[in-house]
């Protein structure tokens, strides 16, 4: 198959979604396919500033960057403006400026859509929530092109799936692929085809995660042999928890001197805030952006991972901490939920909850052999169903049956 792949962004960007549509070229080379990716020169979706080459070819992926509008000030004061009259009124006059506002703005990529797009067989756009996946439905529908997206969707984050033109893009395409059961019956809600949705899921290369020493990983880090190691890893967003780990750990700290608090992950004005705002003296680790060797440590380091995110699609660190064996905690929200068996691989705090999260932290303290096997489950869980092998043999079928469907379609045209 030829393939396209357009998405907000792409590795070296940080961000699940990266991981999964990298990650998905990447093995759909390996298979014999042809897979370029279009998508924007920037590292940070919050300016979009063009950083990256124009042109990469990475394990065999072509990758086109295309140039993209800074998202200055006044162009996130129209995406809000957009956003509180939409939500209001549920006018589509209002979407433009949405479009506009969330970016990323990149005439290039649209013009090399309409032009080129023909000589695939089949686009595939990731991540919904933002602009790209509309104009480049628009293209895909203008040229004939069958198209796919996985939308990431965010339950209790209405904006990254129920903006009125994100669901004419879901009901439009010829499949829509879902992270979670979770996630597939959220969209179902939504009045979608169930025959055109289908859980794809995300996952992981486990040869890309080799164990090691946790002495090892703790002298690399400056963390003592015999603490207690809380690790929080993604980007330090408000919706991710940090500030509720953070309260947490600090709570804790009365029962459990031992306790350290492992951050990890690009900070944001938001993080920069409440790390000045708190003096935790030598008990608080704090590393922004980190390799892919960097976060090996980290999660090697650990006793347990956190992420009570209120916003996850999936949390594709959960299955990064498992398959080094370790136990995760996550925030009791459907999508989460689907992903972690709770009391088997892992506990689940109630969202914004930062005395429940404390509780589930001081459990796997005090527990350190049912930690253990938790996190034992946790890898046996992903080398059972979440490897990139295993969702690549999920998202070919899904292609194969697009390509099926609109041929029999032209044939009784």
């Amino acid at each position: 198959m030829r393939l396209l792949h357009v998405t907000q962004r792409y590795p070296p960007a940080i961000g699940g979604a990266e991981k999964y549509i990298a990650d998905l070229s990447e093995a759909f080379v390996q298979r014999g396919h042809q897979v370029d990716v279009f998508t924007t020169r920037a590292l940070d979706f919050y300016t979009w500033k063009n950083e990256l080459p124009a042109l990469d070819r990475i394990n065999g992926v072509n990758v086109y960057r295309f140039m993209t509008m800074r998202r200055r000030a006044w162009v996130w004061s129209v995406l809000h403006f957009g956003l509180r009259r939409y939500w209001t009124k549920r006018r589509k006059r209002y979407e433009p400026l949405i479009l506009f506002g969330g970016g990323p703005v990149a005439p290039g990529m649209l013009w090399a859509m309409l032009t080129r797009g023909r000589q695939y067989d089949l686009m595939h756009l990731n991540c919904l929530v933002y602009s790209h996946v509309a104009y480049g439905y628009w293209a895909a529908q203008r040229l004939g092109v069958p198209v796919v997206v996985t939308p990431h969707a965010h339950a209790g984050q209405e904006v990254t799936y129920n903006l009125g033109y994100q669901r004419t893009v879901m009901a439009g395409s010829d499949h829509v692929i879902a992270d979670t059961p979770a996630e597939r019956e959220l969209l179902l809600g939504l009045g979608l085809d169930p025959w055109r949705v289908s859980i794809g899921g995300t996952g992981l290369d486990p040869t890309r995660y080799i164990s090691s020493s946790t002495s090892e990983a703790r002298r690399q880090l400056g963390l003592p042999e015999d603490a207690f190691v809380v690790l929080f890893l993604g980007r330090k967003s408000d919706y991710k928890g940090v500030d509720l780990v953070l309260a947490a750990c600090m709570a804790l700290r009365s029962q459990r001197s031992d306790l350290h608090l492992l951050a990890v992950g690009p900070e944001t004005d938001y993080s920069r805030a409440l790390w000045a705002r708190d003096d935790q003296q030598g008990w608080l680790h704090v590393q922004g952006a980190v390799s892919h060797a960097e976060k090996l440590a980290a999660l090697q380091a650990c006793d347990c991972l956190v992420l009570p995110s209120a916003g996850e699609a999936f949390g594709i660190v959960f299955l990064e901490a498992w398959i080094l064996g370790k136990p995760v905690i996550g925030a009791r929200t459907p999508a989460v939920s689907s992903v972690i068996a709770e009391g088997r691989d892992g506990l689940l705090a109630n969202p914004g909850d930062p005395a429940d999260l404390a509780t589930c932290i001081a459990r796997l303290a005090a527990n350190p052999e049912q930690a253990r096997r938790m996190g034992s489950c946790g890898r046996a869980k992903v080398l059972r169903q979440y490897t990139t092998p295993r969702i690549a043999d999920r998202v070919e079928g899904i292609y194969l049956r697009v390509l099926r469907r609109r041929q029999r379609e032209q044939e009784c045209q």
